[in-house]
């Protein structure tokens, strides 16, 4: 059996501002409903700080790329093993997840990162106005439909029951 060799597939990412504006959307209509819920005053202020202080840690790192350990950039190598780089320039090797979810307008990457035994789970929102290269974008979403180590070619052994 042959062996494939696909390109490498590099996609960097950008600040998403249509991201920014559903989460925000989403962190005002929670506070909201927190509002006019029957709780009492302190719960209900605990509550809303812990959405606020949840929504700015999210946008800065997961939408925006201020933190130095945002995620900057998804490598696929031509072996098909998958990298991930950080703001500041560290690197890790991932492995996909089944779990991932891959549609032309949204690509959820859910990782799995192992540090000295310890599996940590990493999770990347992709959209189109959120990489700075649409057909590196397009080639990763081919290689997650068609290449990625989570597909299982299976042989038709037998004709289906009618």
């Amino acid at each position: 059996m042959k062996t494939r060799i696909i390109p490498a597939i590099s996609v960097s990412l950008r600040p998403s501002y249509l991201i920014l504006g559903s989460y925000v959307c989403i962190s005002i209509l929670s506070v909201i409903a927190l509002m006019l819920a029957t709780l009492s005053w302190m719960l209900q202020s605990a509550i809303i700080f812990v959405v606020i202080i949840a929504t700015i840690y999210t946008v800065l790192q997961d939408v925006l790329l201020l933190l130095p350990w945002s995620w900057h950039q998804i490598e696929v190598s031509s072996h098909g093993q998958l990298q991930l780089t950080m703001k500041n320039g560290e690197t890790f090797h991932v492995v996909l997840q089944p779990s991932s979810i891959n549609h032309p307008w949204l690509t959820i990457l859910h990782f799995k990162r192992v540090v000295i035994g310890v599996g940590f789970r990493v999770n990347v929102v992709l959209t189109p106005w959120q990489v700075a290269d649409l057909q590196q974008y397009r080639k990763l979403r081919v290689w997650l439909k068609w290449g990625s180590p989570l597909k299982q070619h299976h042989t038709l052994d037998t004709l289906p029951d009618d």
